[in-house]
């Protein structure tokens, strides 16, 4: 297969009439077939003709996932032209610099945030049309120079079209495997954001790859639970294209308070998500222990005990191994069920898994399987297989990708797997990839068995919990802005929200005019001014006030000024992890 639109027609003739797709409305799961979708995909390709999309236009989603948005996306790519995914999430300034960087044409959008585009549009000349991706009545609410439509306008004018899917073939014959399918941005070295341009090729590779792995878990028809956005890489991949290379049904979590109880109405086999998932079930597993008897925590507690002995390769003893099993019974199989029952593995990815949340779930009989990538490979990279769980690595490499370490212990990538480049950005293009390798930035090792484990990162990016990549100086220059701020650092990395190591203007808080019984108030309210120009995951959610400056005498700046971030991090360590105890078991 050339382009990743074959995959998907070639297993709707396949597939036809099973269910490809599954989403609530009003409360209830319904479903869409694969036959369906692709006559949904064939009436929207139609549409999209009709108003003069041609190869190679950029076209923006910025909407919540769904069925829809996975056709949205499907459409795009069988006329030729590019993806440019965007979370709903983002601020006007990031989806400002989204569309114009990466030269967007049309923008397929949500309702709720027409507000947002009405504002950045007068700004941008390059958008020619506006779909909103929910079906509306034509209102005179919003103003837009722009066409607007909504997805069902498209699909209704295509409806119209004669010869679809003559058009549609003729359109997918000419798509070649070096050409772009998707430029997802990510947050480099730099505050500004790098378009990632992945072909066809190499997402088709990196599926190739990743389904090598899901072939061990021994499943007839897998069914995978969405949660995280397909404007992610990781999804956008893991959770979206391989289901579909793969023949799998895909259902979609519109709300994180109901994971659990999607769990058990859709029974997945597999699902992708990032850290900050399993923290969250974590503690409310946790919480809900609480509220149990005695006797109950006691066995829990055992349950962890053994199941971790025995996940890390310990004999147990004769009584241990009859405990063990009554305790598979009465706790493993009925927390199982919690999950639906089916579930072979959760794939973790976008960020480093906390070691003793993953302990804490494969003692219980929950598999999760610790994964490595990064947008530029489209982004697998490397997997824990199922049959060989190294916990405290991210697994060995996928099929098709050669890994190694530099001279300077950097985790570089050779593959057919990589990007073809950084959108209108050669010179980081160049600096990415040298002599055919993809540099990560990431520090690591190799171990005799060829599985990597991450050590840290080159730069200075933060790579939150949920997987996505936060520069903290720019945050951090926010709060330098205010004077009674002389010093500050962001951390967060691997965690689910940041915090900032503050220290204060000395000369200031000597005056008679502020009063260090309100420190924490005072400081309190310059945290909430800097949130207000923050997107979410940006915010700094607590903080710490320190009592002595970062200098070159204690050995917290360099030479040059430059603050030492790992030294901090390790000499501030047990108040930091005071702050995220307080919110997190």
């Amino acid at each position: 297969m050339n382009n990743l639109p074959q995959i998907f027609f070639k297993n709707s003739l396949s597939f036809s009439d099973r269910n490809l797709f599954g989403f609530k409305k009003d409360g209830e799961w319904k479903h869409v077939s694969w036959h369906e979708t692709s006559d949904l995909i064939l009436n929207l390709v139609s549409g999209l003709n009709e108003i003069g999309v041609k190869k190679n236009d950029k076209i923006s989603i910025i909407a919540d996932n769904s069925y829809k948005w996975c056709v949205i996306d499907l459409a795009i790519i069988s006329l030729g032209s590019i993806t440019v995914p965007g979370y709903t999430t983002s601020n006007e300034e990031e989806i400002s610099y989204l569309l114009s960087h990466s030269e967007t044409s049309i923008i397929f959008i949500n309702y709720k945030l027409l507000s947002l585009i009405e504002k950045i549009l007068p700004t941008l000349n390059n958008i020619k049309y506006v779909i909103c991706v929910d079906e509306i009545k034509k209102s005179k609410k919003f103003k837009f120079k722009q066409n607007f439509y909504t997805y069902n306008d498209l699909i209704r004018l295509g409806l119209k079209i004669k010869n679809k899917q003559k058009l549609v073939q003729e359109s997918i014959q000419k798509i070649k495997k070096n050409d772009v399918a998707c430029i997802i941005y990510t947050s480099g070295t730099s505050s500004q954001p790098k378009g990632v341009m992945l072909t066809h090729g190499s997402i088709i590779s990196n599926i190739i790859g990743a389904n090598e792995l899901v072939k061990e878990i021994k499943v007839k028809n897998h069914k995978f639970l969405s949660i995280i956005p397909l404007s992610h890489a990781y999804e956008h991949t893991a959770g979206f294209f391989l289901p579909i290379f793969i023949g799998a049904e895909i259902y979609f979590n519109d709300n994180r308070d109901q994971i659990v109880n999607d769990l058990l109405a859709v029974k997945p086999t597999l699902m992708t998500a990032v850290p900050r998932l399993y923290e969250v079930l974590y503690k409310k597993i946790n919480n809900q222990l609480l509220n149990q008897n005695k006797i109950v925590q006691k066995l829990f507690s055992k349950t962890i005990e053994l199941g971790t002995k025995k996940f890390k390769g310990f004999n147990l003893s004769i009584i241990e191994n009859l405990q063990n099993y009554i305790l598979e019974i009465i706790i493993r199989k009925k927390f199982q069920k919690k999950f639906g029952g089916n579930l072979q593995a959760f794939i973790s990815g976008g960020a480093a898994l906390n070691e003793q949340i993953g302990l804490f779930f494969h003692s219980l009989g929950i598999n999760i399987l610790q994964g490595y990538g990064q947008t530029e490979c489209s982004p697998l990279i490397s997997c824990n297989p199922i049959n060989k769980i190294k916990i405290d690595t991210v697994g060995v490499p996928i099929k098709g990708l050669e890994v190694k370490l530099s001279k300077e212990n950097e985790i570089i990538v050779r593959g057919e797997s990589l990007m073809k480049g950084y959108w209108n950005d050669k010179n980081n293009t160049n600096k990415t990839i040298i002599n055919g390798w993809l540099h990560t930035g990431d520090l690591g090792s190799i171990d005799e068995d060829g599985y990597i484990k991450i050590s840290g990162r080159i730069n200075e990016m933060i790579v939150n919990s949920g997987g996505e990549n936060i520069a903290p100086v720019p945050i951090e220059n926010l709060l330098l802005s205010y004077e009674e701020v002389e010093q500050a650092i962001i951390y967060g990395h691997n965690r689910p929200f940041l915090i900032a190591l503050i220290v204060p203007n000395e000369n200031l808080l000597n005056t008679n005019s502020y009063n260090p019984n309100n420190l924490t108030d005072n400081f309190q309210k310059i945290v909430n001014h800097v949130n207000e120009g923050l997107s979410q995951t940006k915010k700094i959610r607590k903080f710490i006030v320190l009592d002595k400056n970062f200098t070159i005498e204690n050995s917290l700046l360099t030479p040059t000024l430059k603050i030492k971030r790992y030294k901090i991090y390790t000499l501030y360590k047990d108040k930091i992890e005071r702050l995220y105890k307080k919110t997190f078991f």
